[in-house]
């Protein structure tokens, strides 16, 4: 009998060394591709003076280039590499099972966003923490949720790829857990595609989302369906009380 087969591997165990398999070797700081991604993604939202709320802000690009804009913000991490960066940079920490907490945040966030973070959640983790936005956002807030797109076969590497994935997400998923919430879905789509960098990159870059747009047009037909079939999507809701 193998001795180690009831060995139970915690979150932590199964984090360790998390930062370093990623390459997050310099937190928070962001390169020109990442701000024109991030500026791409929440186009025709204003940052200046916003409150922003990340959850699992990982290597912290996306709270960097966020507090550049003016915005002022706060994020959840359990990697404690991370979490020490964070405070050195002058992020405000909320607990990562911030649900515990989120009535003394009652609708104080003007943005919240998580980045390939909730894929590494049980439905059930799921279903409390989308109740816990809903409590902390604002009437009319922004939510911005990046994950692998389990509605496609494409999205297969980037939801298996990783062994801390636990729950396969779309929009379907989504538009049944909000049911119960004042949550609506605002849009959904491939992740943005930046468009910079040099001459060769931007024409290989160009050529991939015309391959790309014209085989999900494709399937789109041939399994009558209306879906993005990009590896990795981004789901908007919006705050309606």
């Amino acid at each position: 009998m193998d001795p180690t087969s009831n060995l139970d591997i915690g979150a932590a165990e199964l984090y360790e060394g998390y930062e370093r398999w990623k390459g997050w070797n310099k937190p928070f700081i962001y390169s020109s591709e990442e701000a024109e991604y991030y500026t791409g993604e929440m186009r025709g939202f204003r940052l200046e003076k916003a409150e922003v709320f990340e959850i699992g802000f990982g290597s912290g690009v996306f709270l960097a280039w966020a507090r550049a804009g003016g915005a002022r913000v706060a994020g959840t991490e359990i990697n404690p590499t991370l979490l020490a960066a964070a405070r050195d940079f002058g992020v405000e920490i909320l607990p990562a099972d911030f649900e515990t907490v989120a009535a003394q945040y009652a609708e104080r966030f003007d943005v919240i966003a998580a980045f390939d973070v909730f894929e590494h959640f049980s439905v059930g983790e799921i279903i409390v923490r989308l109740k816990a936005i809903e409590t902390m956002l604002r009437p009319g807030g922004r939510v911005f949720l990046r994950f692998p797109n389990a509605q496609s076969p494409f999205g297969l590497a980037s939801q298996n790829g990783d062994p801390t994935h636990k729950t396969g997400l779309s929009r379907s998923v989504f538009e049944q857990l909000l049911v119960t919430t004042t949550l609506e879905i605002v849009d959904y789509a491939p992740s943005y595609r930046i468009r910079g960098g040099s001459l060769p990159k931007r024409v290989v870059r160009l050529t991939r989302a015309l391959l790309r747009r014209a085989i999900a047009a494709s399937l789109n037909f041939i399994y009558t369906q209306n879906i993005p079939w990009d590896p990795v999507v981004v789901l908007v809701l919006k705050n309606s009380k």
